[in-house]
């Protein structure tokens, strides 16, 4: 009776630090989330704004420039912690998140360095960056739905929007749809839909601890 009794504070003490970290983890999860979607969608419109303005600034096209480099580390760090969560659980698809979380980090940063160097407008550079963005998020919903770290229709909204995602950028590319104006618009909004309510998620709820515990 003693031993067990001195045995579950123990426990409790053991689980205690885990719970804490994994919730904090989470919310670091949320908040690159949303930083990475406002600073992509400042510096596209401020970008945007450069080349379609009487009078363009260079402040407003460096600014665009250095907000996409912020939304690219966001996006990297994201994988980098979202991997090491989704490591034991799922350690194929969370080295996969990783890597293509880099690659679209990569390749905002070339976009970057393209509208500093050249002066040349490039709507389209978004098309490559979703894509890119949108395989990432369905190997993401599909780790979370093995690893059930989040609510199964959480990870069942990404595992529907995504594909949709990927299809409109695709389709885009082609021209054959807009996904920056009118009905194309609709192609992002479930994968946009996960991205915000994913980290409300983890922000109120966190990670399913006993999950990563395990």
């Amino acid at each position: 009776m003693t031993n067990h009794t001195l045995e579950i504070p123990t426990a409790m003490k053991r689980r205690e630090p885990t719970t804490v970290l994994t919730r904090k983890t989470a919310a670091l999860v949320g908040m690159f989330f949303l930083a990475a979607t406002f600073t992509f969608a400042i510096g596209n419109a401020l970008i945007h704004s450069y080349f379609t303005s009487a009078s363009p600034h260079s402040a407003a096209r460096v600014a665009g420039v250095l907000l996409l480099s912020c939304c690219g580390l966001m996006v990297a760090a994201n994988g980098t912690v979202m991997g090491r969560v989704l490591s034991p659980l799922t350690p194929i698809r969370s080295r996969a998140y990783f890597y293509l979380r880099v690659t679209e980090c990569l390749t905002l940063v070339a976009v970057g360095v393209y509208f500093l160097t050249g002066h040349a407008q490039w709507n389209a550079y978004v098309l490559a960056v979703y894509a890119v963005s949108g395989v990432a998020g369905l190997v993401l919903s599909s780790a979370l739905l093995t690893s059930k770290v989040v609510p199964r229709k959480l990870s069942l909204l990404g595992l529907i929007g995504y594909p949709v995602f990927i299809a409109g950028s695709f389709l885009a590319m082609f021209k054959l749809i807009d996904v920056t104006h009118g009905a194309g618009m609709l192609a992002l909004v479930l994968g946009g839909l996960f991205e915000l309510f994913l980290p409300i998620w983890l922000f109120t709820k966190g990670f399913t601890t006993h999950q990563i515990e395990n």
